[in-house]
């Protein structure tokens, strides 16, 4: 069974700009959507990846009710439901993500609202029981958040591009959890709006650049190394994107727990205990995209057999060539083994805190490579501390540590009185060593990021003949709602020794 708690740990932690303890909880959000956005691909991406962001926002929000008029669904939800009418198909998506944590009803109740959003624009008269007030708007590569009396009411959506219409569901619910965990610093947005397309920000919707269209256009094999909260985001956009002759390998090891629903986007409480890439892979395939999953990590990849694998990346793989690689890891020895694949493109996505960032790694002199700033973590002198950790503790405490960490108690014990290597005890205690503390994350940042991500590399593969210049890291500050461009230097001190070119020896070695 889920615990709510479980869900909403990692979201409830401390974080740099917002109060520590919750000003407001158990939200009522109303979701409004006029009838031409109701009716297109534009609004049912943002209102559907709106209300996936907020069903996850357990303590903060109680019930999203969705009021739009009955239309035919143009989309295919995360949860697999694409045959049902729009909105009614989205009161199964919160069951789906959260089971009973939140509840999501369509049609107009006569409750009182803590918050009401309006997709496209606002009524013409507002009332008390709309609560605080927000308009979002995203189409194409353009995305705008604002106060009702700031927005225009002249948009028509035009686009199947789902980027802006998810950058902007992100924004509108950043909004909503900056209101209800309180903020120290950076400001409730009045009016901003955002171009994926040119990196610009305007207030004004029609100063904002669009971008070319998507749907038809293919990827050549993407390598996405990382399939957690930012692997989840960026496939979520792609699964969307009618790019049907691409094709993704996907790699991770890691398996879902109960923390990862707030911000795993493609995943429900029915796949906790599956391999990541199982949901990934559900997704992609589902929007015709073609898909070789591989649970295991990189240098396994490079070694193994990869039976499934489509025979022209067999061939490229089996010469260590990497054409295009997405890092979604966050561990630097992760960071540090992809930097060395040496891939021709390599872009990255991340979070910190409530930033969502992209990088391009262009290898240029003097400018950052993946393996900057991320040093591999010394696994080997924690395990060895931790083992010390534990033997020096009485039995009973030890005991007692295990079992609230959900560790088999047995197996440890074993291992410590000089059972052989290798064995379930060992196993666990290199877990519970190497296990990095609980950070502050959250949905909309995650998907902030693979929007970002899914933008970059768009803009560098199909579109790279007329997209417009970026420096190579952007960054979206969701505190202060900043998007900005700017450039990273190398770190002097780099494991790959980037400016003297990175080397690919330690998968060379492993094959040999």
């Amino acid at each position: 069974m889920i615990i709510d708690e479980e869900i909403a740990q990692r979201h409830l932690l401390a974080v740099d700009g917002l109060e520590a303890t919750l000003q407001s909880e158990q939200q009522y959000v109303r979701i409004v959507v006029p009838e031409p956005w109701a009716s297109s691909h534009s609004g049912q991406f943002l209102t559907s990846c709106l209300v996936n962001l907020l069903c996850r926002q357990v303590r903060l929000v109680r019930h999203v009710e969705v009021v739009a008029p009955e239309t035919r669904a143009l989309i295919r939800l995360p949860n697999g439901d694409g045959a049902n009418n729009f909105p009614s198909c989205l009161r199964t998506l919160a069951t789906w993500a959260v089971k009973e944590a939140i509840i999501v009803s369509t049609g107009q109740t006569g409750a009182a609202a803590d918050h009401t959003i309006f997709v496209g624009h606002s009524l013409p008269a507002l009332n008390p029981s709309f609560g605080h007030t927000l308009v979002v708007v995203g189409d194409g590569w353009r995305a705008w958040v604002g106060d009702t009396l700031r927005a225009q009411h002249s948009i028509s959506p035009t686009s199947a591009n789902p980027l802006g219409p998810f950058l902007a569901a992100a924004v509108a619910a950043g909004e909503i959890f900056k209101r209800c965990r309180g903020i120290r610093r950076g400001k409730f947005l009045s009016v901003a709006g955002y171009s994926l397309w040119s990196g610009a920000v305007s207030p004004d919707w029609n100063a904002l650049e669009d971008g070319p269209g998507v749907a038809g256009s293919a990827l050549p094999p993407v390598h996405l190394i990382g399939a957690g909260a930012v692997g989840n985001a960026l496939a979520y956009v792609v699964a969307n994107l009618g790019m049907s002759e691409s094709y993704f390998i996907l790699i991770d090891d890691d398996k879902y727990d109960g923390t990862n629903l707030n911000r795993c986007l493609l995943a429900g409480w029915m796949d906790l205990g599956h391999h990541k890439v199982d949901a990934l892979t559900r997704a992609l395939r589902a929007g015709g995209v073609g898909v070789f999953p591989f649970s295991s990590v990189i240098k396994s990849y490079v070694t193994d057999a990869r039976a499934g694998l489509r025979a022209d990346v067999t061939h490229q793989v089996d010469d260590l060539i990497f054409q295009i690689v997405l890092s979604c890891v966050d561990k630097g020895i992760s960071r540090q083994d992809v930097q060395g694949l040496k891939p021709h493109l390599l872009l990255g996505g991340s979070t910190l805190d409530l930033q969502a960032k992209s990088n391009l790694y262009t290898g240029r002199p003097g400018v950052a490579c993946l393996a900057c700033f991320n040093p591999g973590e010394r696994d080997g002198e924690k395990i060895r501390a931790f083992e010390s950790q534990l033997r020096n503790m009485p039995t009973t405490e030890r005991s007692r540590f295990l079992i609230e960490r959900g560790q088999n108690v047995k197996a440890v014990e074993e291992y410590l009185s000089g059972a052989r290597c290798g064995g379930l005890g060992e196993a666990a205690l290199k877990d519970l060593a190497v296990r990095p503390p609980s950070e502050f994350s959250a949905g909309f940042v995650s998907l902030g990021a693979g929007v970002l991500l899914a933008s970059a590399l768009l803009r560098s593969t199909v579109f790279s003949a007329n997209a417009p210049g970026h420096r190579d890291m952007s960054t979206l500050n969701f505190l202060n709602g900043e998007l900005g461009d700017a450039y990273l230097g190398a770190d002097d001190t780099c494991e790959q020794k980037c400016q003297s070119r990175f080397s690919a020896d330690l998968f060379v070695s492993s094959r040999t």
